[in-house]
């Protein structure tokens, strides 16, 4: 059946987009036609040189050194980050969070899209990475967190193993980029016409919705941008605020 669809540029490490997420899903609760609504992920990499070997510094220590900041600035972002997320029922640990290279989790979520499983790949890397605090580019553990969601050990190993999608997560962020002017993410489209960059409240999501569907349930998908609308987010240089 044809759907609605909602684009979404992503980083698992990306507070914001894990926020977001909750969010979203919030108003797609209230959403009255959600049944008719599709959301396809997209891969958005905010620190691209971090070494595959997760970081032996705090997030805090991570901040104050790339962000020129104390680790008492470091820490006061993080604290206020994680009372939002707990406003949507998110147990952010900061304390516990490992640093890592996200090229790896982005993949598995490509994997997890071909059989219909990308949300639920999306969540649970997210939760691994912001609440359970687990190494999310070690290959054991998103062999076991793509086990875990349905996908067969034997085919995330192989791909893992390979090259396999980062071609694609390349051209994922260029078009973000290049064609839409990323600046933030979470990024999301909607219709392909709706913009909203960042994490936004529960009912402006539902407003979104409401106007995006009527047009898309009289005109089907839209073939021109519309207005952006703003929210909490992190910049494509990795500041989250």
């Amino acid at each position: 059946m044809n759907k609605m669809k909602i684009d979404i540029w992503s980083d698992i490490a990306c507070p914001f987009c894990y926020i977001g997420k909750r969010k979203l899903e919030m108003a797609l609760s209230r959403f009255p036609h959600k049944e008719n609504v599709e959301l396809v992920w997209h891969s958005y990499e905010l620190d691209p040189r971090l070494p595959k070997q997760a970081l032996q510094e705090s997030i805090y220590t991570y901040f104050a050194r790339k962000y020129s900041m104390t680790e008492e600035e470091a820490r006061e972002n993080m604290d206020n980050t994680a009372r939002l997320a707990k406003e949507v029922d998110l147990n952010y640990d900061f304390d516990k969070l490992i640093v890592a290279n996200t090229s790896d989790a982005l993949r598995l979520v490509k994997l997890a899209k071909e059989y219909g499983l990308a949300t639920e790949a999306e969540e649970i890397l997210f939760k691994s990475y912001f609440v359970e605090g687990k190494n999310i580019s070690d290959l054991v553990v998103l062999s076991d967190l793509g086990s875990k969601i349905g996908l067969k050990e034997s085919e995330i190993k192989e791909m893992l193993n390979s090259d396999k999608y980062l071609a694609e997560i390349k051209q994922d962020i260029e078009y973000s980029e290049n064609e839409l002017q990323l600046e933030y993410i979470p990024f999301y489209v909607f219709n392909n016409k709706q913009i909203v960059q960042g994490s936004i409240a529960v009912e402006n999501y539902l407003k979104v919705l409401h106007e995006a569907y009527s047009e898309w349930s009289t005109n089907g998908a839209s073939d021109q941008k519309g207005e952006t609308i703003s929210g909490q987010s992190c910049s494509i240089d990795g500041v989250c605020s």
